[in-house]
C-alpha cells in the first residue's frame, strides 16, 4: 500500500515556486503571483473527503469488520430488547376466554418461565455490578493505559511526519539559497536583454519611420 498521498502525486507538477528567493514586494507582482496561485489551485482536483485517507493502513483498533461497516454506513445501533425480561401474569381476558384448564396451566407456566428468566437477568446484572465495583477501576486504568499507548504512537508518527516536512523545507531552502546568486544573475541578464530588445525595437521603429519619410520625400 502506498505511503504517499495520491493527491500530492497528482498535483506535484503544479507546484513550482521559489518561496525562499522570490521576495519581490512589488504590488503588481504580488497580484500576479496570487493570480497564478489561484489558477494552479483551480487545476488541482477536489479531494474526496470519504477516500482521501484510503491510502493509509487502518488503525490497529481490533474492531469487528461488520461493526466498522455499520458505522461507515451510518446505521444506528440496534437497541437491546428488554421486553423478554418483563414479569407479567397472563392477562385476565385470556384466562376468561380460555376455559380449558390445560391451556390456563400452560399460560401460567409460560409466565413462570418468563419470571425465572427475569430473575436470572437481574441476578446477572447484580453480578456484573459487583464485578464492576470490584474490578472496574483497574479495568478502566488498563483501558486508559492502552489508549495512552495508542495516543503516544500516533503522536510519535505525527512528530516524525513533521520532522520529514521540516527536512523537505530545509532541503528546498538550501537548494534555493545555493542557487540564489545564479538565479539572480540570470534574472538581471534577462532584464538587461529585455531592455536591450526594447531599445532595439524602438530604434527599428524610428528607422522605419525615417525610411518611410525619405521614400515619401524622394517620390517624384
Amino acid at each position: 500500500m502506498a505511503s504517499t498521498c495520491p493527491l500530492l502525486n497528482e498535483t506535484r507538477h503544479l507546484i513550482d515556486c521559489l518561496g525562499y528567493i522570490d521576495t519581490n514586494e512589488d504590488a503588481e507582482m504580488n497580484k500576479l503571483v496570487n493570480l497564478q496561485i489561484q489558477q494552479q489551485m483551480a487545476q488541482m482536483p477536489a479531494p474526496d473527503m470519504d477516500q482521501y485517507l484510503a491510502f493509509l493502513p487502518p488503525p490497529p483498533l481490533g474492531l469487528e469488520a461488520k461493526e466498522m461497516k455499520r458505522v461507515a454506513a451510518g446505521v444506528a445501533l440496534d437497541a437491546i430488547n428488554v421486553n423478554k425480561y418483563r414479569v407479567a401474569p397472563p392477562t385476565t381476558g385470556l384466562l376468561k376466554k380460555t376455559q380449558d384448564p390445560q391451556a390456563q396451566v400452560e399460560a401460567w407456566s409460560m409466565a413462570t418461565n418468563n419470571a425465572k428468566v427475569a430473575i436470572e437477568y437481574q441476578t446477572s446484572r447484580i453480578l456484573n455490578l459487583e464485578m464492576l465495583n470490584k474490578y472496574g477501576a483497574n479495568r478502566w486504568k488498563l483501558h486508559v493505559g492502552v489508549m495512552n499507548g495508542i495516543h503516544d504512537k500516533f503522536a510519535m508518527e505525527l512528530d516524525q511526519s513533521k520532522q520529514e516536512c521540516d527536512a523537505v523545507n530545509v532541503k528546498r531552502k538550501q537548494e534555493q539559497l545555493l542557487n540564489a546568486d545564479k538565479l539572480r544573475g540570470l534574472q538581471r541578464r534577462r532584464d538587461e536583454l529585455v531592455r536591450k530588445t526594447q531599445h532595439i525595437e524602438s530604434a527599428c521603429e524610428v528607422l522605419e519611420r525615417e525610411v518611410k519619410r525619405l521614400k515619401t520625400e524622394n517620390q517624384p
